[in-house]
């Protein structure tokens, strides 16, 4: 399965940027002859999407490089960066589509667009469901962020798309501000996105710990172990697709050091064996005796 997921991880990006070129094309090509601000707005986010499947391509084959005495802990990081470009790119886009949208509602000029954009939004919704699954489910099985991020960018372009679909249909019954207020929302969207997800990105690359739970699973795995008393510390950060682990645990004053090498021998091989995420794991050890306990603090007795 694994090996599976590794082929379709080479070729899905591929997919994701054929499918979004030609959706940006089709999009921007109908709404500008449909006049529908909406589907121009949403045709410049699938073109934003084609930017940001090009990162993934080049990042994700960094992000293979071998470790070597240059990078020793790889290049998975590139994906972060990768992904921080992106988001920057695609904020600048939500800018250029919220203020084209509102100055042509601060015209007073607007007619309804063509149902030919009507059915074009919905040709777009399907379009990116399809190609944000096959992403998800890449990006999840090889926990690549890079290829996960540029999924949730088309099932952004999905919603976008629900939202001109019914901001055509309304501007041909009567209300046709609303074309122009669906490109508002689509520039909203794109823009809450690429801050939110940036915001993520940028996180990863400064070396934010692994979620809570996550290293909770990591502790729980060590503590079963008999000889192990305690872990005094874990210290993860992710490198792309994988984590480096850094932890110091705590064992039986009784054991000797030699004994004490073998456990955290033993106690590495679990966690690469259990966890496939993690790239490598470094483990010192230290003796109950020797751990450090803080006093409670005790209350002040008012005179």
């Amino acid at each position: 399965m694994q090996e599976k997921c590794v082929r379709c991880g080479k070729v899905v990006p591929w997919i994701v940027l054929l499918g979004n070129l030609t959706l940006a094309i089709f999009q921007i090509y109908v709404g500008y002859v449909a006049k529908s601000k909406g589907l121009i707005a949403d045709g410049f986010h699938s073109g934003t999407d084609v930017i940001t499947t090009v990162m993934v391509i080049i990042t994700v084959k960094l992000s293979s490089h071998k470790d070597d005495k240059k990078y020793p802990w790889g290049l998975g990081k590139s994906e972060f960066l990768g992904a921080v470009f992106a988001y920057i790119l695609l904020f600048g886009i939500s800018l250029m589509i919220l203020i084209d949208a509102i100055a042509v509602i601060c015209s007073g000029v607007i007619h309804p667009p063509h149902m030919a954009a009507f059915f074009a939004a919905g040709v777009a919704i399907l379009a990116n469901y399809i190609l944000s699954s096959y992403g998800f489910c890449v990006g999840r099985k090889l926990n690549s962020p890079a290829m996960i991020a540029n999924a949730q960018e088309n099932r952004s372009d999905m919603l976008s798309s629900i939202a001109v679909l019914l901001g055509v249909f309304a501007a041909n019954i009567g209300f046709p501000i609303l074309d122009a207020l669906a490109a508002i929302l689509v520039g909203l969207m794109i823009g809450k996105s690429a801050v939110t997800l940036g915001i993520q990105a940028y996180r990863n690359l400064i070396d934010e710990s692994l979620p809570g739970e996550k290293e909770k699973l990591i502790e729980e795995e060590v503590m079963q172990y008999r000889e192990v008393k305690g872990v005094n510390y874990v210290h993860a950060r992710r490198v792309g697709q994988q984590a480096w682990i850094d932890m110091e645990v705590i064992i039986d004053a009784k054991r000797t050091v030699k004994e004490g090498h073998a456990i955290t021998r033993e106690i590495r091989q679990a966690l690469m064996r259990r966890f496939a995420q993690i790239k490598e794991v470094t483990i010192s050890f230290t003796c109950k005796e020797n751990t450090v306990v803080k006093p409670a603090a005790v209350p002040a007795v008012k005179k």
